[in-house]
């Protein structure tokens, strides 16, 4: 029986239909990789970012994030005086390599239900091991006190054994530090009382620092006081020393003649009729007889 050329288009008709349901557009965002998974596997082209069609069912576009961003593992140590502490070591991450690396993620790493394979699950299959593992190489070594005061050398100390210990793996791991390190209960209670010591010790310090300031400057006072009393005194004692060297016995009694002289002229002023005579001229004889006769 032949078939009409009605019912031929309608059956391409619908095989288009199927066919254009059967499509799937999906994008592969920045920062990733994708695979087309289809029922027998992965195809083998690696897709970059972009748009892209899938055509025909059961195909789905799985993604591999290869976006650098920074994260935090928690890690319990026991340290050398048997005291356990967890430390945050943080770190910068992200999955690299060559194709062939790539490609292998895909592969070894089972996606989420996302279709996404993460940083994170790659990172639980080739690098928490890692991290924990020289975490505590570097930080067991260390007594408590002796990880309150080295937290930049311990970073630099795992920064270097992680790092090392990652070239074998498809992860690219930078910018390791400590973050926060939680110290029990008990070395909580010595820390603060340790550093309630120190600060009492420092204000202490100070006050006294404060103290003998005050004092060295009453001194310094009391210092430029005296000085003043004894340069005053020196001038006072260098004046009557130059004075006394200036008085002589002729000069006293010129000094006597003039102030002799002096009243003398006041006597005989204004009409008085008084007779002035020294006083150590009184005992002689002719001053006394000239007294008499008066």
């Amino acid at each position: 029986m032949k078939m009409s050329v009605t019912m031929y288009i309608t059956i391409v008709t619908l095989v288009g239909i199927l066919f254009i349901l059967g499509c799937t557009f999906t994008t592969v965002p920045p920062a990733a990789k994708g695979k087309v998974l289809t029922s027998s596997g992965y195809l083998p082209e690696l897709l970059e970012p972009g748009k892209y069609t899938l055509w025909g069912f059961r195909k789905q576009m799985i993604l591999l994030d290869t976006a650098t961003n920074t994260y935090t593992e928690s890690i319990p140590i026991v340290l050398a005086d048997k005291l356990t502490i967890n430390v945050d070591v943080r770190f910068r991450g992200r999955i690299s390599g060559d194709e062939r690396v790539i490609h292998a993620m895909f592969d070894d790493i089972r996606p989420g239900p996302d279709d996404l394979v993460s940083f994170g699950e790659v990172y639980r299959v080739y690098g928490r091991m890692v991290i924990r593992n020289k975490a505590r190489e570097v930080v067991s070594k260390f007594n408590v006190d002796e990880v309150h005061t080295n937290y930049s050398r311990l970073s630099s100390l795992i920064g270097e054994a992680v790092e090392n210990s990652f070239d074998s793996t498809p992860l690219e791991i930078s910018d390791i530090t400590i973050g926060t390190i939680e110290y029990p209960a008990l070395v909580n209670a010595a820390i603060e009382a340790n550093e309630e010591r120190r600060l009492a010790i420092t204000k202490e310090q100070a006050q006294a620092e404060i103290d003998m300031t005050k004092k060295t400057n009453e001194l310094r006072l009391a210092e430029a006081n005296r000085q003043i009393r004894v340069t005053r005194a020196e001038t006072t004692r260098d004046e009557n020393r130059i004075l006394a060297e200036g008085i002589t016995s002729d000069l006293l009694k010129m000094k006597q003649l003039e102030v002799l002289e002096l009243m003398a002229d006041n006597a005989g002023k204004n009409g008085n009729s008084i007779t002035f005579m020294p006083f150590d001229a009184l005992g002689q004889t002719g001053p006394q007889v000239r007294m008499f006769q008066k």
